[in-house]
């Protein structure tokens, strides 16, 4: 739209500043506004694109922020998950070992146990020959003088000391003061 020039308002009008005018001439130019308006919608357009652009980087941005965010969280899980993997193998490691000690040290005493009994066992067998070699074998041994020997009857004949019979298989000497003592009775002997 355009004004008419300054020389044609002036004729138009009575004069300048001398109250409003009685007519006011427009001149419209149909086309000059349609050039505005197709400059107004090309600068409309060309913000639109921009702020489309703008849009687009802003949310290729946003999703590529994302999804390394999500590959960290990603990735930290499988790190937990391994860490806590590891911990679960190291305890099936160590809890194996444990029962394979306990099953270990089971055997060992269920071993001793039966070779205790078996020795047991033989001490009962003793021949007459073989129980005197054990009184004379256990005087020798003590590290004291034997004051008196207590022990079951089958001992009786082999012992040239004082001798006192007692209810448990084998003998227990003690030192003539009485201070000390030498269990070798065969519940005794099979539990050392």
């Amino acid at each position: 739209m355009h004004w008419l020039s300054q020389d044609s308002f002036r004729k138009t009008k009575r004069g300048p500043f001398k109250g409003p005018p009685t007519t006011l001439i427009y001149k419209i130019d149909i086309m000059g506004l349609q050039e505005v308006k197709d400059e107004i919608l090309n600068e409309a357009e060309k913000k639109s694109q921009e702020l489309e652009k703008q849009g687009e980087n802003e949310a290729e941005e946003i999703i590529e922020n994302a999804e390394k965010e999500a590959e960290k969280i990603v990735k930290e899980a499988e790190e937990e998950l391994e860490n806590e993997k590891e911990k679960i193998r190291k305890k099936k490691i160590s809890k194996a070992n444990m029962d394979a000690k306990q099953e270990i040290q089971e055997s060992k005493e269920k071993n001793v146990k039966k070779a205790f009994e078996s020795f047991e066992e033989e001490l009962n067998k003793l021949s007459e020959s073989e129980r005197e070699k054990f009184v004379e074998n256990a005087q020798e041994n003590a590290d004291f003088d034997v004051g008196l020997v207590k022990g079951s009857e089958e001992f009786e004949e082999f012992v040239d000391k004082e001798f006192e019979e007692i209810d448990e298989r084998g003998l227990i000497l003690e030192s003539s003061n009485g201070e000390k003592s030498l269990n070798l009775t065969f519940s005794r002997i099979g539990r050392v």
